[in-house]
C-alpha cells in the first residue's frame, strides 16, 4: 500500500477487508490503483466521503482493469445504475433483496472486481445495504453435511428477469459450483437463492436430487453459514462512499429497499485481476 492511503481497520472477524483513508486530492486513477491493490489482498476494501462525478467513476473504473465483456439488458459492465427503480419487472436495479452469489454466475463470466459507489443513499437502517461475505474463511470452517453437497452436486439456475440477463439460456441449467483461477485458487461460484416465495427474483436456484423442500432447506441453511458475523461485513451506504469487492474471494447479495428509500448507486465491473 502507498504512503497516500491508511488501513484503519479490517471488517470481519475473518480478517476481510480494509477500510481506507485516502487525501482529498487523489485523482480517480490513483484512488482506482490503491483500491485494486487493497481488494486483491483484502477480499474488499471501503473508502468513504469521495466526490466523483461520472466521468470520474469511468476514470477510476478503467484505472482498476479492463472491464467485463458481455451484453446486459440495461447499461454497461462498466457503468451499470443501480436507481431501485419502481418498475415491478426491474429486479438487479429494482427494490427488492438479491441474495447471496457469485457475480458472472448466471451468464458464465469471468468478473473479478466489483466497484460500487453511492451516488444518493437516504434509508432505513438495515435496507438497501450490500452484505460482503469471506467465502474463503467460510469454505474452510464449512461443516461437511455444507460441504459435501456442494463439492458433489452443481446447483442448477433459472433466469426470471431475462430482459436483464438476454444472453443467458431459457429454463434450468447447470453451473458448476466452483471457478478455477490458476496457481491453485479456487472459489465459490454460486448462489443461495431467494427465500420468501413473495419476493421479485432476478434468477431462481435448486440442487439437483433434492426435492423443492429439501432444496429451498439445504440453501437457507448454507446461506445461514455463509452470512454469519464471523465472515459477514454489511456496509450501511453513506453518499459518496465507494466500496470495492474481489469477486474472487467473496460473495455479496443486497437488503431490501423500504418504500420511502432512495438508493442510487454505480456499478462498475472488471475482469483479469491476476
Amino acid at each position: 500500500m502507498t504512503s497516500q492511503s491508511v488501513q484503519s481497520r479490517r471488517l470481519t472477524e475473518s480478517g476481510m477487508g480494509e477500510l481506507l483513508s485516502l487525501p482529498p486530492t487523489v485523482t480517480p486513477e490513483d484512488i482506482g490503483k490503491q483500491v485494486r491493490e487493497a481488494a486483491v489482498n483484502s477480499g474488499c476494501v471501503l473508502v468513504r466521503e469521495r466526490s466523483l462525478d461520472q466521468d470520474e467513476f469511468l476514470r477510476l473504473v478503467a484505472a482498476v482493469g479492463d472491464k467485463v465483456e458481455y451484453k446486459l439488458g440495461e447499461g454497461r459492465s462498466d457503468l451499470l445504475m443501480l436507481n431501485a427503480s419502481r418498475d415491478k419487472d426491474k429486479v438487479v436495479t429494482g427494490r427488492g433483496p438479491l441474495p447471496l452469489h457469485t457475480d458472472g454466475v448466471l451468464v458464465g463470466t469471468r468478473t473479478d472486481l466489483i466497484i460500487l459507489y453511492a451516488v444518493d443513499f437516504k434509508d432505513t437502517p438495515g435496507s438497501g445495504e450490500t452484505y460482503v461475505v469471506d467465502q474463503m474463511a467460510a469454505w474452510k470452517e464449512m461443516p461437511e453435511s455444507l460441504r459435501s453437497v456442494i463439492e458433489e452436486r452443481d446447483f442448477e439456475y433459472r433466469v426470471e428477469e431475462p430482459d436483464f440477463y438476454p444472453t443467458a439460456p431459457a429454463g434450468w441449467y447447470a453451473v458448476p459450483n466452483f471457478r478455477d483461477y490458476g496457481d491453485g485458487h479456487r472459489a465459490l461460484n454460486l448462489s443461495t437463492g431467494y427465500q420468501a416465495d413473495s419476493e421479485p427474483r432476478s434468477w431462481s436456484v435448486r440442487v439437483p436430487g433434492m426435492t423443492a423442500e429439501e432444496s429451498r432447506s439445504f440453501l437457507a441453511e448454507l446461506d445461514g453459514f455463509l452470512r454469519s458475523p464471523r465472515y459477514t461485513y454489511q456496509h450501511r451506504w453513506q453518499s459518496g462512499d465507494l466500496l470495492l469487492i474481489n469477486n474472487q474471494r467473496t460473495m455479496h447479495g443486497r437488503t431490501p429497499i423500504s418504500p420511502d428509500g432512495i438508493r442510487l448507486l454505480w456499478r462498475g465491473q472488471v475482469a483479469e485481476v491476476a
